[in-house]
């Protein structure tokens, strides 16, 4: 809700925005004495099925909406799920660059460090879907990962259903008795195995992406499949620090957000122990305790303070440079 909008109607402001698979969330800010001003969240529905220039389209009208009760947008940063090559980043950025001044767009993972407080690492989101994006010694940033639930977003919640489905058939072609079953059935609200098919094909992602955490519940009763599944992934997203790593990134911080890694400690350890074996065991590896939004506000912040000849970091052009910078694996 915004606070005192009345008295900020015509002072600059600061906007950050969290545009993940399953929610917005926007923050507002004076940029005169950092007072707050709205901290808005809704549903990113539809978000996955959306094309880039809708994509575009609907963030400036999200934004514009937010701003609308307050005064000049001074600078605004989004990090934006699925925003993984220079050319989605400036297409996002566009229509908001024809609204305000001052605008970066960035991959949600990149707000992760930026949120932690550090100008450079690696940021690892798993959530819905999952990627990572670490900073590189050039100024720019690097994102692996992701894909979406039929490739990729291992760690993240529909990459664990996905696979969560799989062992079931696989059970249920040996007639096996796995304690995965009947959590899983029940929490896609099918009858039968061959339903689920169906069911994730026909239903928005983020909302069946739900059903994740019957995969813990079964290993903690019993389910050997669970504790695979829960290793795959957690090495899965390993996988993704050690390639940044191989590819130049910063990964001497490794901090992770998301709702699936913070709710889940099962698979945030067996993240930490594949990680430590295949990047090294001196590295800083941290759950983020703040929200990534704040990554945006932070950078926000920064920006307007260059832009306004204050004094900046020593190294706040690796945070800044990302839309002619960012590259993407392919």
């Amino acid at each position: 809700m915004p606070h005192e909008a009345q008295l900020h109607e015509h002072a600059p402001i600061l906007v950050g925005a969290d545009v993940g698979a399953s929610k917005t969330r926007i923050r507002i800010e004076s940029a005169v004495d950092r007072q707050p001003l709205a901290d808005i969240t809704h549903a990113s529905t539809g978000w996955s099925e959306l094309g880039d220039t809708e994509r575009a389209r609907a963030l400036s009208a999200a934004i514009a909406e937010a701003v609308s009760p307050f005064g000049r947008v001074a600078a605004m940063v989004a990090g934006v799920h699925g925003a993984d090559s220079v050319q989605q980043l400036v297409m996002l950025g566009e229509p908001l660059g024809e609204r305000y001044s001052l605008v970066r767009v960035l991959n949600d993972s990149h707000l992760v460090i930026l949120a932690h407080g550090a100008w450079s690492g690696t940021g690892v989101i798993a959530g819905t879907g999952s990627s990572a994006t670490a900073t590189l010694p050039g100024g720019g940033v690097l994102t692996v990962g992701g894909w979406g639930w039929i490739f990729g977003d291992e760690g993240g919640a529909v990459g664990l259903v996905r696979s969560a489905a799989q062992r079931v058939l696989a059970a249920y072609d040996r007639a096996d008795d796995d304690p995965l079953t009947p959590l899983l059935l029940r929490a896609l609200d099918v009858d039968h195995p061959h339903a689920m098919s169906h069911r994730l094909a026909t239903t928005e992602p983020r909302l069946w992406a739900g059903a994740a955490h019957v995969v813990f519940e079964a290993w903690q009763a019993g389910s050997w499949r669970a504790g695979e599944i829960i290793r795959d992934h957690g090495g899965a997203l390993a996988n993704l620090v050690a390639l940044l790593r191989t590819r130049g990134g910063d990964t001497q911080t490794v901090v992770c957000a998301g709702g699936v890694i913070t709710n889940q400690p099962l698979l945030f350890a067996a993240f930490e122990e594949a990680l430590r074996q295949r990047v090294g065991r001196d590295i800083e590896v941290a759950l983020l305790e703040e929200p990534p939004v704040k990554g945006a506000m932070n950078l926000a912040r920064r920006l307007h303070q260059t832009s306004s000849g204050a004094q900046a970091a020593p190294d706040i052009h690796a945070a800044i440079s990302v839309v002619h910078q960012t590259e993407r694996v392919r």
